[in-house]
């Protein structure tokens, strides 16, 4: 299958809606996964489908506002043949709010755009404000840089 199509025909059935309110996560899957995983910022999709296939118990929520990426994650997603996964296609930003408080055991986010320049401070989104998710206390959180400051 073509990247086109891809889009086409995979993405509205994996794809997290733009939620208008509060949601329950683990009513995105068809069966109810034992943890709910999220990865920030997927790139190309190879780190979200290697764990979705070594954990094929947990729900896996992949926010990425790159269409490239998207279509990168949905090839691995379908030559995987894994259903634990849904995308969020849009700013992470706007679906963390809108998750239960304690949902997520595991949160992942892997070289981030530091967005150096001071005009970009609002893309940023390792701030203070942000690392405070919907997470039960403990949660596992995995963050990767390259960038040395």
């Amino acid at each position: 299958m073509n990247r086109l199509v891809r889009l086409e025909t995979l993405l509205p059935r994996l794809r997290i809606p733009r939620p208008e309110g509060d949601i329950d996560p683990w009513a995105l899957f068809a069966v109810r996964p034992r943890a709910l995983w999220l990865e920030i910022g997927f790139g190309g999709g190879e780190h979200l489908a290697t764990q979705a296939h070594r954990h094929p118990e947990v729900g896996f929520i992949g926010c990425e506002v790159f269409i490239n990426g998207i279509a990168r994650a949905l090839a691995h997603i379908e030559a995987g043949g894994l259903v634990n996964v849904r995308l969020f296609p849009d700013d992470v930003r706007l679906f963390l709010p809108t998750l239960p408080e304690g949902c997520l055991e595991r949160v992942f986010l892997l070289f981030p755009d530091p967005w150096p320049k001071k005009r970009h401070a609002h893309r940023r989104f390792v701030a203070p404000a942000n690392l405070g998710s919907p997470s039960p206390s403990p949660v596992r959180r995995r963050y990767a840089t390259n960038r040395e400051r």
